[in-house]
């Protein structure tokens, strides 16, 4: 069934989740799933009429139950594995982002989570994961390179002309990493003080270690940052990075 959505990447990081899970590989699965859309088998009254749902019309979603009485809103991948659930050809669906489907669940108290692809992968997010998710999905600047605090900000603004030798420093090492495909030199003001902490925001283009990144940059900064200096930490598929990211143009890229 051709049904035009393409999930290749969090397809690809199910199957290693499910080879064993590693806090790289859920970080990673986590990332592809809030930038997913899924396909959502429904029931319209009454039907649609030339792909238009009248204003007064009920959509009902499916669902399954486990054997722990929790109940799951289905999804799906692909059209392959919406087609291997319900073989029917005349059945009905929408094609959904992964906030939608987390609203759908969370704003309903009928469905404890949702499962993608029930006949294939059969992963099941519960609310609580989702719940979690939302969380990391709006962190609080790092205070220390090390270290995720999750302490509030004003919010990220852009620097024109970072510090020569922390930028030049910077530079050289991710010219040596093969996952950093650009990184945003921002600046924020940390509730209770009146000057800006340096914050970048790290665009990877492949699968890695998360904190081995952040612990590699953390080290260049500290040498080359006055003692007491403190610099923020975030990776550019975070919601809250996005939003400020906007129409910035990144002081490096490889």
């Amino acid at each position: 069934m051709n049904i035009p959505i393409d999930n290749t990447a969090l397809e690809e990081a199910a199957e290693k989740i499910k080879e064993g899970i590693t806090l790289e590989k859920r970080l990673w699965f986590l990332h592809k799933l809030i930038g997913a859309k899924f396909i959502l088998p429904v029931l319209i009254v009454p039907e649609p009429v030339d792909n238009k749902i009248a204003a007064d019309s009920t959509v009902s979603y499916f669902s399954m139950k486990t054997s722990k009485d929790l109940v799951y809103l289905v999804v799906f991948t692909n059209g392959d594995e919406y087609e291997k659930w319900n073989k029917n050809p005349n059945k009905l669906y929408l094609i959904r982002s992964y906030d939608d489907v987390k609203n759908i669940v969370l704003n309903s108290k009928g469905f404890d989570g949702f499962v993608i692809n029930p006949c294939g992968c059969n992963i099941a997010i519960q609310n609580s994961l989702i719940l979690n998710i939302e969380k990391a999905s709006n962190p609080e600047v790092i205070m220390k390179p090390e270290k995720v605090l999750t302490e509030g900000n004003m919010g990220l603004r852009p620097v024109e002309k970072p510090p020569e030798k922390l930028a030049a420093a910077l530079r050289e090492y991710f010219e040596k990493r093969d996952n950093i495909s650009a990184v945003y030199y921002m600046e924020t003001i940390r509730k209770g003080d009146d000057k800006p902490t340096p914050v970048l925001v790290v665009e990877f283009c492949k699968d890695g270690s998360l904190k081995a990144a952040f612990d590699g940059i953390a080290s260049v900064a500290h040498n080359v940052m006055k003692q007491g200096e403190t610099i923020g930490l975030m990776p550019s598929f975070d919601k809250v990075a996005q939003n400020y990211i906007k129409g910035v143009t990144p002081f490096y890229r490889k």
